[in-house]
């Protein structure tokens, strides 16, 4: 069966190479000068006897290790010369294996007989059977013992990666066990043949790693059977269909292999030179390997055009491909030319650097499916750990939530039961509990939440991205080592140095997404908005900001300095990869640095200066100050200065070394006092009374309740005019929110005082007449005067009012 199975694959470069040369009768060539001739006239001696054709070969060619050479020169004239004519001798050589190889099986067996090759077959095929058995067995009791972790229903990828870990780890378990089951077997029938040894190792070595990587790698990445936990975007039938033919690849790359590393098995033949032999037996293993690449790769290439459709599935995603990113698109579009031309090329290398004799010159065709099979492992492995480490975040986050609803729940209940108490006592004692508040901020308590805030996984993606990235690298880098690239940082490779920068960049890249996303979120979370989103004009014409959190207002300076730092630290990285010394650039940086600070010294004056009124908590973004002659709401804020919305529209732009004094008008609280003209037959207390149920009222309001710090009460008579008793009734509220509940609290008390018939008084001046005289008596002249007369105090006593209300809102 080996020599069946040898003469085939050798058939296509004999016929290849007789049409070169007109056939192995017209190819001679000198005998080594080392020497080492007898056993090869011994060849030709029986060869002649026989009748074959004869040839003479170099025997120490092929024997003696080539100098290594570097990949780029493999393709060169001068190396695709040489690796023809060594062709040529390595297609004689085989032949010569093929025809003496009869002689070689009895020159190995013991009695002479080569029914030793039989033994050793079916000894390694009895050790595979009974490791089989082994292996289903431990497979089934994995299966029965751990099929919990078996969840098609749960969503999780931890719960994917998790159950298609352990299932490729208790197969691989399960794998060794077959390995020793089958080496156990074959240790009870040994006979102590060095060759049936050899022979028995290899089919049992090279089948256990066929299964390894057929049940280990390829069926839990395709996952047939099992679409609940397949990660890649697939159908079960293409899932199938894409297993079944890389098994089938599989088996026959294994058996090619299982076939070369047997020809160097074989001894000489009696009467033949041990050294002759051995460079007849590499010829043929090379030359066998040469045939088997061409076949796997024919195979790969070939199934690669034919699942065309499902690799680009497996490049863009789950998602569609309209909404795939470009490079996605870009990389599944050039994924079966990119494939078939390294299919080619990687053959092509790979047989010209065996035919010259270089070590390890298969690894080039099968270096994708090792860095394929290291990847798949290293991803999944660190995949599942991320998914691990953020679904316990995510639950933590979601304990803290439930404890945060369930306190904000016992405050309500308290706050509930405590108005309860208030309505039940007696009228007088509550208002002796809620005198001398006046100044107390009431925190009003909303109804609980009744559902809980999503955890928001902002590193997540930097994390994945840092993964594959770094893996993909890794990966390739690999690859161009497998390759015989020499990546070592001695001096620097510029192959090297450009994955290094790459990763760099892409690490770079996906931490700025991140940390913008980390801090967008973290800004609207506080309640805050973002630079690029203007704030809402207020609608009074003073203070009318209403202020952020500190948080969602320093975070815009953090993501500057952040931002900053990373493109410094990247350039420097990428500069250093680059063989640039940065030494020297820190140097010049210090010394640039020194003549910037005395060059631009109200520039670091502006950025100190505001470092320190952030720090202090003057003022925030959102809040209404006042500087100076400018006012207006904070819009945006930078490392050196600030712009102020001004209520008309108009944008202020301030820098911080400018600010000597800063008024701010939005801060914590602000309390609204409305003054309210009634007639002098008012009754105070009623009025009282009523200004104390519009104010509860109010603080039960759906809309509006939640805007008050302290309900509205009234002050009793604050002056008392000539024609009005001034009643004054105040609240409290956040700043930027007093406008709102002010139109509220107006419309509120007129209904009810008009409910009540409780009449507001109208201006009005009183004209007293000297004793004795009479307003019919007056003549029309002077009764205009005495309206021009009333007019002009009406207009000063007005005037007096609004300097007074604008002097007690500045000092309020």
């Amino acid at each position: 069966m080996p020599r069946v199975l040898l003469l085939a694959m050798l058939a296509f470069a004999a016929i290849a190479t007789m049409s070169w040369t007109g056939g192995p009768a017209a190819y001679a060539q000198e005998a080594a000068a080392s020497g080492q001739t007898a056993g090869l006239d011994a060849l030709l001696e029986q060869a002649r006897k026989d009748g074959s054709t004869v040839i003479v070969v170099q025997p120490n060619s092929a024997a003696a290790p080539a100098e290594e050479m570097p990949m780029a020169m493999t393709l060169s004239p001068d190396s695709l010369l040489q690796a023809r004519e060594n062709l040529k001798r390595m297609v004689a050589n085989s032949i010569i294996y093929l025809k003496y190889m009869p002689e070689s099986l009895r020159a190995a067996s013991p009695d002479g007989q080569p029914h030793w090759l039989l033994i050793a077959v079916v000894t390694a095929v009895a050790g595979l059977i009974a490791g089989r058995l082994a292996f289903k067995l431990m497979t089934g009791w994995g299966r029965d013992h751990f099929r919990y972790l078996y969840r098609p229903d749960d969503p999780r990828l931890s719960a994917k990666l998790g159950y298609i870990l352990a299932r490729a780890g208790w197969t691989l378990l399960s794998s060794a066990v077959m390995l020793v089951t089958a080496i156990l077997v074959a240790v009870i029938f040994d006979t102590g043949h060095e060759p049936s040894r050899a022979t028995i190792f290899v089919i049992v070595s090279t089948y256990v790693a066929y299964r390894i990587l057929r049940t280990v790698i390829f069926w839990n990445f395709f996952a047939p059977g099992a679409s609940a936990h397949r990660l890649i975007n697939l159908s079960d039938e293409a899932a199938e269909r894409l297993f079944r033919d890389w098994v089938i690849i599989l088996a026959v790359g294994a058996t090619i292999i299982a076939l070369c590393r047997w020809i160097l098995i074989l001894p000489a033949p009696d009467g033949t030179s041990g050294i002759s032999m051995v460079a007849i037996n590499h010829d043929a293993q090379n030359l066998a390997f040469i045939l088997g690449m061409f076949i796997c790769a024919a195979m790969m290439a070939g199934m690669a055009i034919r699942h065309n459709n499902q690799l680009n599935g497996i490049v863009l995603g789950r998602e569609e491909a309209t909404r795939s990113a470009p490079l996605r698109r870009a990389i599944a579009f050039l994924a079966l030319p990119v494939t078939l031309i390294y299919l080619i090329l990687a053959w092509l290398v790979s047989s010209v650097r065996l035919a010259l004799g270089h070590p390890g010159g298969y690894v080039p065709v099968l270096a994708p499916i090792l860095v394929f099979v290291a990847g798949v492992f290293a991803y999944a492995i660190a995949a599942f750990l991320l998914e691990i480490i953020y679904e316990r975040r995510a639950a933590s986050h979601r304990r803290r939530q439930l404890l945060k609803i369930q306190a904000e729940r016992r405050a309500w209940r308290r706050a509930e039961a405590a108005k309860e108490m208030m309505a039940e006592m007696n009228e007088d004692v509550r208002e002796m509990l809620e005198d001398g508040d006046e100044m107390t901020v009431m925190a009003p308590l909303s109804r609980p939440a009744a559902t809980v805030q999503p955890y928001f996984p902002a590193f997540k993606e930097f994390f994945q991205n840092a993964i594959q990235a770094t893996i993909l690298v890794v990966c390739v880098g690999e690859l161009a080592r497998l390759w015989g690239a020499d990546l070592g940082r001695e001096g620097g490779h510029w192959f090297a140095s450009s994955l290094d920068i790459l990763l760099v960049i892409i690490i770079a890249a996906s931490l700025y997404r991140a940390v913008n996303r980390f801090i967008d979120h973290k800004i609207i979370e506080e309640g805050g908005t973002l630079d690029d989103r203007a704030v809402n004009p207020g609608e009074g014409e003073g203070e009318s900001g209403k202020g952020q959190s500190r948080i969602a207002t320093l975070l815009p300076i953090f993501r500057n300095v952040i931002v900053t730092l990373l493109v410094a630290i990247g350039a420097m990285v990428v500069l250093a990869n680059l063989g640039v010394d940065i030494g020297p650039l820190f140097a010049g940086a210090g010394v640039v640095g020194i003549a910037v600070g005395f060059g631009a010294q109200t520039l670091i004056r502006d950025i100190f200066s505001g470092a320190f009124f952030l720090l202090d908590d003057a003022f925030r973004k959102g809040e209404y100050i006042e500087i100076g002659t400018v006012k207006g709401v904070v819009e945006k804020i930078s490392m050196r200065s600030f712009q102020l919305r001004h209520h008309l529209g108009a944008v202020h732009t301030v820098p911080f070394g400018e600010i000597h004094q800063l008024t701010n008008y939005s801060r914590d609280w602000v309390m609204m006092k409305l003054p309210l003209r009634l007639t002098y037959d008012t009754d105070i207390e009623k009025v009282r009374k009523l200004v104390k149920k519009i104010g509860q009222r109010l603080l039960e309001d759906p809309v509006v309740g939640h805007l008050f710090l302290q309900p509205l009460k009234s002050q009793g008579v604050y002056s008392m005019e000539d024609s009005a008793m001034i009643v004054r009734v105040k609240f409290m509220t956040r700043p930027g929110d007093q406008f709102v509940t002010r139109k509220v609290v107006y419309a509120a008390i007129r209904e009810v005082f008009a409910r009540e018939g409780i009449r507001f008084a109208h201006r009005e001046v009183t004209v007293r007449l000297a004793d004795g005289q009479k307003a019919d008596d007056l003549t029309e002249e002077q009764k205009r005067a005495i309206a021009g007369s009333v007019r002009s105090v009406v207009d000063d006593s007005q005037a007096a009012a609004n300097d007074s209300g604008k002097a007690a809102a500045a000092a309020l």
